[in-house]
């Protein structure tokens, strides 16, 4: 997990005391899988929480903040509290929200992360879980996390009503171009397997774009490199408002279609490529990966399709 953090001050921000990152891994403890098998590759039944199984973390503020990163292989996480109680999303994969969200759900598909921060009572304990979902990746219901308060907290400020420092909303112009993925399988992406010769798409610099990913079969997600992008629709339905943020990383479920304002950075390299890919580990190592260049507006058609494979080592 790399944090890279400028928020505001309101928020709690005391690494190990109030602010707390959970790498969420589910493992196989007493066999040796082989990652490549199966549909999915490895699905776990040992939680692991920053490496530790039946982990617990005591709290001593009234508020603490958890960055949780989705460090699984395959499999999908419906994070909720055994007790119900709600909390709040204050931030995605790339940033900060531009308010806080109440919630009493979220969920994590790999790769993905995600800012929460929980109110907690004097004395109490608190059990974090995921629970079982209906997409082969998310199977199961699991315990996390215990979290003991301490018998006196230390009062924390109230959340804020809107968070500085959420970045500005991806707006895509008028006449964007539309590109177009059909993830095929577990090891295609529109038809083709990864080549790291091969580069599938160019893209001008500063551009924002219209990605539509459309999966054809089981469970996926997708994640693109260099950018952040906002998720425009899920089969036609807005995304959840703690979803809504800046992404690299997103959910595809089965049989479905996610469309994304992508927008690009302006660095340019023409004989570097970036990725996008499946983040389920037995996908993208089976092939499901594609690569794009970013380069000088104009330049598009000029950009050689190819490049040496050795360039990569």
């Amino acid at each position: 997990m790399f944090i890279v953090d400028d928020g505001p001050a309101e928020l709690p921000s005391r690494y190990g005391v109030d602010d707390i990152p959970l790498i969420l891994q589910d493992k196989v403890l007493d066999a040796a899988p082989d990652p490549l098998k199966g549909t999915f590759g490895i699905l776990g039944d040992h939680m692991l929480v920053n490496g530790t199984y039946r982990g617990f973390a005591h709290v001593r503020t009234e508020r603490v903040r958890f960055r949780v990163l989705n460090g699984s292989n395959a499999r999908r996480y419906h994070l909720t509290f055994a007790d119900g109680r709600t909390f709040h999303v204050v931030g995605g994969d790339a940033g900060l929200l531009a308010a806080p969200v109440e919630v009493d759900r979220v969920s994590l598909s790999p790769g993905e992360r995600v800012e929460v921060v929980v109110a907690f009572t004097g004395g109490e304990q608190v059990l974090l879980r995921t629970v079982s979902g209906s997409d082969d990746i998310d199977e199961g219901d699991f315990d996390l996390l215990r979290i003991v308060a301490a018998p006196r907290l230390v009062g924390s400020p109230p959340l804020p009503g809107r968070l500085t420092g959420a970045p500005a909303p991806i707006v895509v112009p008028s006449g964007a171009r539309v590109r177009r993925f059909r993830l095929n399988g577990h090891d295609a992406i529109n038809g083709k397997e990864m080549d790291m010769s091969r580069i599938d798409e160019v893209v001008p610099a500063g551009a924002v774009e219209i990605w539509e990913i459309e999966n054809t079969v089981y469970a996926h997600n997708f994640h693109i490199h260099e950018v952040a992008f906002q998720v425009l629709d899920v089969d036609g339905a807005e995304p959840e408002a703690w979803a809504g943020g800046h992404k690299d990383t997103v959910y595809v479920p089965p049989k479905s279609t996610v469309r994304l304002a992508v927008r690009f950075g302006e660095f340019t390299d023409p004989g570097t490529p970036y990725m996008y890919h499946c983040h389920i580990l037995r996908h993208e190592d089976s092939g499901m990966m594609g690569q794009f260049v970013i380069v000088k507006p104009g330049t598009e058609d000029r950009v050689p399709r190819t490049i040496p494979v050795q360039h990569h080592m």
